[in-house]
């Protein structure tokens, strides 16, 4: 797809690609190159930090290359901290701390929790803090959930939603996943009637939510239905779920995985509130299927056991028999400990219903071995759990600690000053009638001299002031005259040429042999031409496209007028583009566009172009290449460099940074970076 570009456009295509897409793409290889390719060439320390967190990410989920992954997000976070980079450290810190998290080191993993919000005391970007301070209480929630302690794990999520509701209350997919992990957390304290509240508050903001959310939605709700024994709704949910597999936009794993959850779920309604093993078997076949097809073995286990569950209860114990050792043999060989524990109460239940004592008390027998295993790593995990617990207290104390005995210390450096400042002044008192004529003369000269600098840097800063007014009101001027001139071009002369042209129609008809006279036809022409070119002057002053449809369509109208023309093909790649910009910003991006694209068509000789619109938040980074000669920018050429100056100029008017790399006979790419803080 990069053919078609220049050398250089090649790599900033890239480039954008890896930054924008290189969360969803990791499954490639190229994309490994790529971001060690970025890592190594790019001059943007921000873009570095952010490509080596990618990196990281890849190897430690996709590649299981856990040391190496971890060695490069240290990497990162040197130098984000270095740079001050503080997106970066808590994006650092919140990858370090989900690590953790996924390798049940409970205490390594809040503790890295508690650092991103102790950090976030010292970040002054409101929104990025409250974000970080949102996401690492969520967290801290997961992790108490996980061990059972699901009081405190309330405890921190309604935190959480504190912050979201109160800063955040348009961000609905935040507000979902924390009002259903509320929900959770209830239904597990068996208070289903509280984690329905909370569902509610969900639901109402339900059409808003992205399809995979509204799934969990549903699951969430018929668990806390069944919870409180309101089986009609529970049901009422199970139709909805498969009403969304239909319905919603999920990508082929999320169809299967939601589709095997939907028919375990019908197949636990089945067997256990109806008592319909038929129906029960149905649906615990069909979620068999679908975990051969996710290739999963625990719910290939766990579909057999309920299909074994389901022939008990028809009383046809060879085959619940038959389906359960199978499901026992392979859940044991992959220790999988909880289900094969399970199964073999099952089982043991199954051969005694047969008069099968002796297979009965060998299955009963691994099963009590089983729950030893199970309860003794489950007292292990509980104390290891509790040690983390127990530090990660001890730590916010001494935190508290720390913080306390620093003000006492500042409290006393206050109070050692004063003392020092009372017999300073006594001693200073004695001096100072020694001294004082000294001093007076002294102090004459010292002040005339602070009033001339002081005048000095008054006018300067007056002078700079004058500059950006200037600047400001010439460029407004401009743009009030382009829009003035442009009108009167449209409305004006352009609908004066066409009633002219309506007149020599009229003529035409009435005069029919003027068809044939040379002179005639050549001045409808040129009238045609006339109008023509007024219409495309209009439009290059201020075309219409950019008051009704934005910046993006505008340069792309551009772009294609210029292709056009054959001599010059220009392409144009936007990403993060699709809210509008305050309007007098978007116009100024696109006189500068203008000009730079003006440019190379009188200067660069080129043949292709590319322009790039690369936005995420309010950081925009705008980009325009051509494989044209090149220049020096170290020539002294006031004609040649006039139209950068223009360039310069409009850049600062929007308080932006102005790159520009030129090599002779390569080509020339300017990147313009900008902060935009109005939005429509």
């Amino acid at each position: 797809m990069f053919t078609a570009l220049p050398p250089r456009a090649k790599k900033a295509m890239i480039f954008v690609l890896l930054i924008m897409f290189a969360p969803f793409l990791f499954g490639q290889k190229m994309n490994e190159d790529s971001l060690r390719e970025v890592i190594k060439k790019t001059s943007y320390d921000t873009v570095k930090v952010d490509a080596l967190q990618a990196l990281s990410n890849y190897l430690i989920k996709h590649k299981r290359e856990d040391s190496a992954g971890l060695k490069i997000l240290e990497e990162a976070r040197e130098l984000a901290e270095k740079i001050n980079y503080q997106q970066g450290i808590l994006q650092c810190l919140l990858t370090t701390g989900n690590y953790y998290r996924s390798k049940n080191k409970w205490g390594s993993s809040m503790e890295t929790y508690n650092q991103i919000l102790v950090f976030c005391e010292s970040v002054k970007d409101d929104s990025l803090r409250e974000r970080s301070k949102m996401m690492a209480y969520n967290n801290l929630g997961g992790i108490y959930n996980f061990n059972g302690d699901f009081q405190q794990s309330l405890s921190y999520r309604l935190k959480s939603m504190e912050i979201v509701e109160k800063l955040m209350p348009e961000n609905y997919n935040n507000r979902a996943i924390i009002y259903l992990n509320i929900a959770s957390d209830y239904r597990q304290l068996k208070i289903p009637s509280k984690g329905i509240e909370y569902l509610n508050k969900t639901a109402g903001i339900f059409q808003k939510l992205n399809d995979r959310l509204k799934m969990e939605f549903y699951f969430e709700y018929y668990q806390n239905n069944i919870s409180s024994d309101s089986t009609l709704r529970a049901v009422t949910m199970l139709d909805s779920i498969q009403q969304g597999l239909t319905q919603f936009d999920l990508s082929d794993f999320q169809q299967s995985d939601y589709a095997l959850m939907l028919a375990k779920l019908r197949g636990n309604y089945a067997l256990l509130t109806l008592k319909n093993p038929e129906e029960a078997m149905k649906q615990y076949t069909r979620s068999l299927d679908y975990a051969r097809q996710l290739e999963n073995d625990q719910e290939m286990n766990e579909s057999r056991y309920n299909i074994g569950l389901a022939f008990l209860q028809k009383k046809n114990f060879g085959e619940a028999i038959r389906f359960m050792q199978v499901a026992y043999d392979s859940s044991s060989g992959q220790n999988l400990k909880n289900l094969a524990f399970k199964i073999a109460g099952s089982l043991a239940e199954a051969y005694s219903l047969t008069s099968q004592p002796a297979k009965a008390n060998i299955f009963l027998k691994k099963a009590l071995e089983l729950q030893l295993e199970i309860y003794d790593e489950d007292k292990t995990r509980e104390l290891n759990f509790l040690e983390a617990r127990y530090q990660s207290e001890k730590k916010e104390k001494e935190i508290t600690s720390l913080r306390l005995s620093n003000t006492e210390k500042e409290l006393a450096v206050t109070k050692r000053n004063r003392l020092i400042l009372i017999g300073g002044i006594s001693a200073s008192a004695l001096l100072l009638v020694l001294g004082l004529l000294f001093r007076t003369n002294r102090q004459k000269r010292l002040i005339a001299e602070k009033d001339q600098k002081l005048k000095q840097d008054q006018i300067r800063f007056l002078e700079r002031q004058q500059q950006v007014v200037s600047l400001q009101s010439m460029v407004n001027g401009q743009e009030t005259e382009r829009t003035r001139i442009a009108k009167d071009l449209h409305d004006g002369l352009s609908g004066m040429f066409s009633t002219v042209k309506m007149y020599f129609s009229t003529l035409q008809h009435e005069k029919e042999e003027l068809k044939q006279h040379y002179t005639f036809t050549k001045s409808v022409e040129l009238i045609d031409n006339a109008a023509e070119e007024i219409r495309r002057i209009a439009h290059n002053m201020m075309p219409e496209v950019l008051m009704k449809l934005g910046l993006v369509h505008a340069v792309q109208d551009m772009c294609g007028n210029i292709s056009a023309g054959k001599l010059l093909q220009v392409q144009l790649q936007s990403y993060g583009m699709e809210k509008r910009m305050n309007a007098s910003t978007e116009i100024m991006l696109y006189r500068i566009i203008q000009e730079l694209l003006n440019n190379i068509m009188k200067h660069a000789q080129a043949t292709e172009a590319i322009v790039q619109f690369n936005r995420t938040g309010n950081r925009m980074v705008v980009t325009v290449e051509d494989n044209g000669r090149g220049f020096s920018l170290m020539e002294n050429d006031n004609h040649k460099h006039a139209g950068l100056d223009t360039i310069k100029s409009r850049v600062d008017y929007l308080n932006g940074n102005i790159t520009i790399d030129s090599q002779k006979e390569i080509g020339t790419t300017v990147v313009m970076e900008f902060l935009i803080n109005e939005e429509l």
